[in-house]
């Protein structure tokens, strides 16, 4: 059974940030916390950082049971059970105060530990992570996401200044008028507390900037996917439409190709359902179905009046190529350049390297130069919109009529 990630996106960024905090709350309460001494519940440094992952996992494990609330599918059995979970030990914290002394004893280490440590790392963190979802949630978007670096940086500069005042007033004047016995003071003077704001800002906004960058890059991959996905629906049905009339033309005139045009159409067809289904395929078979395309048409064309020239030179391997790319191109010589006059069409794909060069070239039918002008038509433009998605800054694509000609030029960077 596969799980969509993207389904639990929120869940899981819940999680990501409550893992975060614990594990800052656990850093400031082993290293950087000078206030805290070692209470001696744990014995030995292997044992002293097993245990406390130990600790530090059923605590994390504690702090997600709420969250089971949020998943969408979550039985009632098993949001019952997390709320059960969750409030157990507090049930329990709380009636160990009227247990006798001796009893108390097997779990006021424990609780000296915690309030002597990582409460104390708790509350230090409160006024940080203030400011830290205020940033991200307010001034980001406000100023940072709309460009307006100048209101930014002076709104940071004074939620730093708040942030750390407010922190040591919290120690220093707050705590002991409300939990005397605590003995909760700040370690640190209002300047120490500006950096290490500061550096909590610094850190979280850049994640924040890096995690909406990846975001974009997959919306844009997911976009450039389903587009490829259009415009190759919007492509298949017009080659179809118009091969199927060069065969009805030919079975009008009892022609005695018909059942091998048939058996092309048929190859032509499989090519465009079924192999154009994948990514990249080999640029051989883009070639060889250009091939069959050219005979299809010069099924139908009287040989006299038009003249078609396929040349194809290089070797071609390995090397790959999205489908359908080089094909509506073929197709539009033969769309645009067929008419009641004499004319010429003529196809040239080279590969040399990596490096593809395709021309074609042909005469501007008479009934083109009264429709609505552009002669590349729809192919042009979806074959420019999948050159931009699939190959950025890897080809060129130029197309000019002059005389009466109509030339298109393209290199494409296949490596």
């Amino acid at each position: 059974m596969t799980i969509n990630i993207t389904k639990y996106r929120s869940q899981l960024v819940t999680a990501m940030h409550l893992l975060f905090w614990i594990l800052s709350i656990n850093v400031w309460n082993i290293v950087f916390n000078p206030g805290v001494e070692s209470t001696g519940i744990i014995n030995g440094v292997q044992d002293y950082w097993a245990a406390l992952m130990l600790l530090n996992f059923i605590f994390y494990f504690f702090c997600l049971l709420p969250f089971v609330w949020a998943l969408p599918k979550a039985r009632k059995w098993l949001k019952i059970s997390a709320t059960v979970l969750f409030f157990l030990p507090i049930i329990y914290l709380v009636y160990e105060k009227f247990l006798p002394a001796a009893k108390r004893d097997d779990v006021s280490g424990f609780t000296d530990y915690f309030i002597a440590g990582f409460l104390y790392a708790v509350v230090f963190h409160l006024t940080i992570a203030g400011a830290v979802y205020f940033n991200l949630r307010v001034l980001v978007n406000r100023y940072l996401k709309m460009s307006k670096f100048g209101h930014y940086i002076w709104s940071v500069f004074v939620l730093i200044l708040l942030s750390a005042i407010i922190n040591y007033a919290l120690f220093n004047w707050v705590i002991d008028k409300i939990f005397p016995s605590l003995y909760f003071i700040s370690y640190f003077e209002v300047w120490e507390l500006i950096v290490i704001v500061f550096g909590y800002l610094f850190f979280t906004t850049i994640v924040l900037l890096i995690w909406q960058y990846a975001g974009m890059l997959i919306a844009n991959r997911d976009k450039a996917q389903h587009e490829l996905f259009a415009l190759k629906a919007q492509i298949n049905p017009h080659f179809l439409f118009n091969n199927l009339n060069t065969i009805y033309s030919m079975a009008t005139n009892n022609d005695l190709k018909t059942k091998e045009v048939i058996l092309q159409l048929s190859d032509f067809l499989r090519y465009v359902l079924y192999d154009t289904a994948s990514e990249f395929i080999p640029l051989e078979k883009e070639v060889e179905i250009i091939r069959t395309y050219v005979e299809l048409q010069k099924a139908r064309i009287d040989p006299e009046i038009m003249a078609v020239n396929l040349t194809v030179e290089g070797d071609f391997g390995d090397t790959r190529i999205t489908p359908l790319l080089l094909l509506p191109l073929a197709e539009n010589c033969f769309k645009h350049g067929i008419g009641k006059g004499p004319g010429s069409i003529d196809l040239y794909i080279g590969l040399e390297g990596k490096r593809l060069h395709f021309v074609t070239s042909n005469a501007v039918a008479i009934r083109e130069r009264n429709s609505e002008g552009e002669n590349g038509g729809i192919g042009i433009n979806n074959v420019e919109k999948r050159l931009n998605l699939l190959y950025p800054d890897r080809h060129a694509l130029e197309y000019v009529e002059k005389e009466g000609l109509w030339k298109l030029e393209m290199f494409i960077e296949l490596g």
